[in-house]
């Protein structure tokens, strides 16, 4: 019940105020998992965190011409843009992770929540354009399970 009241006024203090779209933040964890070291990816300029839900398909001759489907597995993904910052220690274990196929622990920092899961370096794009600073792209897809916990 306790807890239940502390989620409650964090949710009422930081949950029910606009907050500025800087205050987000991906992180990279470069130490491990029974003692993690958040490691920001330098220079982020936008973020993106996305779930999504699969279906199954359960249209049949009965379903009036309508489409019926059922739940299932859910998935997510964090896509975010940087400015490039080679010898950035998080675009260096994060460009590490992508050459070594592996999966890392990545952490999406909002004003009130930590979202952490396990994820694969799915995409690394740089591009760099005359007469604008070099950036890079990254799009992370989650494997497994995502937490959520209240920060505060």
């Amino acid at each position: 019940m306790e807890i239940l009241i502390l989620l409650s006024l964090l949710l009422f203090a930081f949950g029910t105020v606009k907050f500025k779209g800087a205050t987000i933040y991906v992180n990279i964890n470069t130490g491990t998992v029974e003692s993690p070291t958040w490691t920001p990816i330098g220079g982020q300029r936008e973020a993106t965190f996305d779930r999504g839900k699969g279906t199954i398909d359960t249209t049949d001759k009965d379903s009036g011409g309508n489409e019926e489907h059922l739940p299932d597995d859910k998935n997510w993904s964090i896509s975010f843009g940087a400015f490039l910052i080679e010898g950035n220690p998080g675009f260096v274990a994060l460009e590490a992770a992508y050459n070594a196929d592996e999966l890392k622990q990545f952490q999406f920092l909002t004003r009130a929540f930590e979202y952490m899961g396990k994820a694969t370096v799915e995409s690394l794009s740089i591009v760099g354009a005359k007469g604008d600073a070099a950036v890079a792209s990254f799009t992370l897809k989650g494997s497994g399970a995502l937490s959520k916990t209240a920060i505060g």
